[in-house]
């Protein structure tokens, strides 16, 4: 009890809130996928209060002096002990709804968030697969009954970008811009690169329309670029982004016959390029085991491998990409409260 409370407690509630949000995620990916309503409930607060308590008895007596009629009764002890402990969490849970659901959810995702992540380290190509609609007019993959395959431009753009920001070959900065605004600028590093990678550089600008002298490239947001020293990323929301994961989720093909769901996307066109599946989210009747995360809909179990960590990252992908999305006012993060007294 005690101080000896809060390492055990903090690990156990940061589990069971991970594992929470994780089912949730899932479950609304798969409703999406059947034109059902997501429904996010955040946990706004956690308050654990403790209370142990014990007792112990002992009591006796000896009799002595004058025998009653049915003679000595003799002497006696007694002993009795007793304890209680008591645990009472109180969680506080908020729907996402209203202004803090169009913030969290329906808001694009800033285009320079998603630059400066990828100067962190993430995959160039995952993050723009995800993240954005189109780049420069070249449009990603779009999922669903109205969707469309990938340019063939934007995968290459891609799979170059890939191989440049392993060259070490992209950078980014701010630059001050005029009444105190910043501006995100791309800058591709030519030096000390392979030939194989100034000409992979070459190619990317060939293929956004870029000025192929232009040092330092804006990055804003857009549908289209305006000039040839701009990229223009029409990055997609929250809500955007699940509507594709649900795309891409395994129904059972009784579901489509039966018109409780739609089928397969569109089918990309023989010889030409196309991107990688985001996530796979596979279906079955029977529960499954050794799983990342899983969840029961509509008497069938989806579930994540936990042997799929393209998957996984995914999911680490969206804890990440809603934090960049709100915007005004913060939801109240979980907070852990424990009564160590």
């Amino acid at each position: 009890m005690g101080p000896n409370s809060v390492s055990r407690d903090r690990f156990d509630y940061i589990t069971a809130i991970s594992e929470s949000w994780k089912k949730q995620m899932l479950l609304n990916i798969v409703k999406l996928r059947y034109a059902d309503v997501p429904v996010f409930m955040d946990i706004g607060q956690v308050i654990s209060g403790y209370e142990l308590e014990g007792t112990l008895t002992a009591g006796g007596g000896i009799l002595t002096g004058n025998k009653g009629a049915q003679g000595n009764l003799g002497d006696f002890l007694n002993f009795g002990a007793g304890g209680r402990y008591l645990d009472r969490p109180t969680v506080t849970y908020s729907p996402l709804t209203g202004p803090d659901f169009v913030k969290t959810m329906m808001t694009p995702f800033p285009p320079s968030a998603i630059m400066f992540l990828i100067e962190a380290g993430w995959p160039v190509e995952s993050m723009l697969q995800i993240g954005v609609q189109a780049i420069n007019g070249l449009r990603n993959h779009r999922g669903g009954p109205l969707g469309h395959p990938a340019d063939p431009e934007f995968v290459m753009v891609l799979r170059l970008l890939k191989q440049i920001q392993a060259a070490g070959g992209v950078g980014f900065k701010l630059q001050r811009e005029k009444e105190g605004e910043e501006a995100t600028m791309l800058m591709f590093h030519t030096r000390r690169l392979t030939p194989e990678t100034i000409q992979n550089v070459a190619d990317v600008r060939r293929l956004l329309r870029l000025n192929p002298d232009a040092g330092d490239i804006h990055i804003t947001y857009g549908a289209d670029m305006l000039s040839d020293k701009e990229i223009a990323l029409h990055t997609r929301s929250g809500y955007q982004v699940l509507i594709e994961l649900a795309s891409q989720v395994a129904v059972p093909v009784e579901h489509i016959t039966d018109h409780r769901t739609y089928g397969q996307g569109p089918a990309v066109p023989e010889g030409t390029v196309s991107l990688a599946s985001l996530i796979s989210i596979r279906s079955g009747t029977e529960r499954p085991s050794d799983t990342f995360t899983q969840v029961r809909y509509r008497d069938h179990w989806y579930w994540v491998d936990d042997r799929d960590l393209l998957s996984k990252r995914v999911f680490t992908f969206l804890t990440v990409l809603f934090t960049l999305s709100e915007t005004g006012s913060k939801i109240q993060p979980p907070i852990l409260t424990i009564r160590a007294n």
